[in-house]
């Protein structure tokens, strides 16, 4: 019953994955002592987070291992729209997008297992990527001056997903080794946005009422007009999906000169996402005495929907070297294909007599990006172990697509850390600033819902783990 409880407390916490500090939506920081050097870890690969750097570290590993790791997120995104409807009220910081939850968390959980001297086994449940941002910080009754200015292009985003990853890792000879993990892959994807824009969709509606209450005008002109008078509404989308995906990694360790190369793969995924609509509409406008308060409710009912989409492929290599001053110094490169994320189809299934197309879609036309990592660990005595790193972030997020949902721009991390070890135990904790290159669009396809201005961000994590050698003995027997 105990272990029944922890792995439904364990799936409830990765299923909140918060804010990803990476280009797009990539979480990297899911392992205290990796993420202590910034991720540049797949070379090294020496604990239960192998399963996530590079899962053929884990036939290295001696003993049965358990690994858990979480981090606290804090973000702050700050945007400043350069052009606004008239009237509108625009904060002196520009609009906050991190405005609930405060703090955000991801956990994650790896196990490790020989079974021969050849042969290990092992189970990570980790989320490698993840969104949570909130631009809602307005009340749909709220004067439309004070409502986020972008509430058009998106007011909340948010992507859960959970890889759960069997493992078998072999040792091709006493310095190197493979491994392979087809995982199952969970995610819940939930998209908020405004409707009934009255420089865009609204029109629609405009024309098509003027006929009605504008007899004598003609319906391209008086349509404009008449969107203004419509009410705002509010769309939300949410579904989840189970699909297929693969890890694999390879390790080989150089004793001779104290260096470690590794490669790991994770898949692109593909999602198809069933889940559900739903609409809501401000009660007081100047043209419901017209046509009737249930005209408009009437025309967005609640609906299933589907949608696909999917997550990058992702490529890593790297190196370790301990030879020089009691220290191991790691790089890593890391590609991801994030072309593959171009859109989110929509696809309802109440097209009859209602205003919900056949298909709506979320255009993103992601561009490739990779990261440059670099780490370092030294040990300050046998039981304390110090750990620093830096990465670079290229973003992949083209301006047209540089909004609500990703506020994104190149990055430049640092982190620190230490662990201290204790018998069969070993504590680390990290802390990592994400400084955040300061964006400014001007993409005329955006003019409309204003989203064009300057983006500002600034990210901090702090993150803990704990490690168990079951069996009472020291945490690294081997070395």
């Amino acid at each position: 019953m105990r272990l029944r409880s922890f792995l439904l407390v364990l799936i409830i916490a990765l299923s909140a994955s918060g804010t990803a500090s990476a280009s797009g939506f990539t979480i990297l920081e899911l392992g205290a002592r990796g993420a202590g050097m910034c991720g540049a870890f797949v070379a090294l690969a020496d604990d239960g987070s192998a399963l996530f750097y590079n899962p053929a570290g884990i036939a290295f590993q001696k003993g049965m291992r358990v690994e858990m790791d979480g981090f606290l997120v804090k973000g702050f995104f700050h945007f400043t729209p350069t052009v606004t409807p008239r009237g509108t009220i625009v904060p002196k910081d520009g609009y906050n997008g991190n405005v609930a939850p405060k703090f955000q968390i991801l956990n994650n959980l790896y196990i490790s297992k020989d079974i021969t001297p050849k042969w290990t086994v092992g189970f990570g449940a980790y989320a490698p990527f993840g969104l949570g941002d909130n631009w809602t910080n307005f009340k749909d009754s709220d004067p439309v001056a004070t409502k986020f200015v972008g509430r058009f292009a998106g007011t909340r985003g948010r992507l859960e997903n959970v890889w759960f990853q069997p493992t078998l890792a072999y040792r091709l000879t006493d310095n190197s080794s493979v491994a392979v993990g087809p995982a199952i892959v969970y995610t819940h994807l939930m998209l908020e946005q405004s409707l009934l824009n009255p420089l865009d969709d609204a029109i629609i509606f405009g024309k098509a009422l003027a006929p009605l209450l504008l007899p004598d005008q003609d319906p391209a002109l008086a349509g404009p007009s008449l969107a203004r008078l419509l009410p705002e509404g509010r769309s939300r989308f949410a579904g989840i999906a189970f699909s297929p995906g693969v890890s694999a990694g390879y390790l080989y360790k150089h004793a001779a000169s104290k260096t470690n190369f590794g490669a790991m793969y994770r898949s692109a995924v593909v999602y198809h996402v069933k889940g559900k609509a739903s609409f809501a509409f401000t009660d007081n406008y100047p043209l419901k005495a017209f046509i009737g308060a249930k005209t408009i409710p009437n025309l967005f009912p609640a609906q299933d929907i589907k949608a696909s989409f999917s997550t990058p492929n992702t490529y890593v290599v790297g190196i370790a070297n301990s030879a020089f001053w009691k220290s191991t110094f790691t790089f890593d490169f890391l590609y991801q294909d994030y072309k593959r994320f171009k859109e989110i189809p929509l696809n309802f299934s109440k097209t009859v007599n209602t205003a919900t197309p056949p298909e709506l879609r979320f255009k993103f036309n992601f561009k490739n990006t990779y990261f440059i990592r670099t780490g370092l660990e030294k040990h300050l005595s046998e039981k304390t172990i110090v750990r620093g790193g830096y990465y670079f972030d290229k973003s992949g997020v083209p301006d047209a697509s540089v909004g609500p949902f990703f506020p994104d721009s190149s990055k430049n991390c640092f982190t620190g850390g230490f662990s201290r070890q204790m018998g069969n135990k070993e504590f680390s904790v990290f802390y990592q600033g994400a400084a955040v290159r300061n964006r400014t669009t001007d993409v005329p396809e955006n003019a409309k819902v204003f989203t064009n201005g300057e983006y500002r961000s600034f990210i901090h994590l702090l993150g803990f783990g704990v490690r168990i050698h079951i069996g009472g003995i020291d945490i690294d027997p081997n070395k």
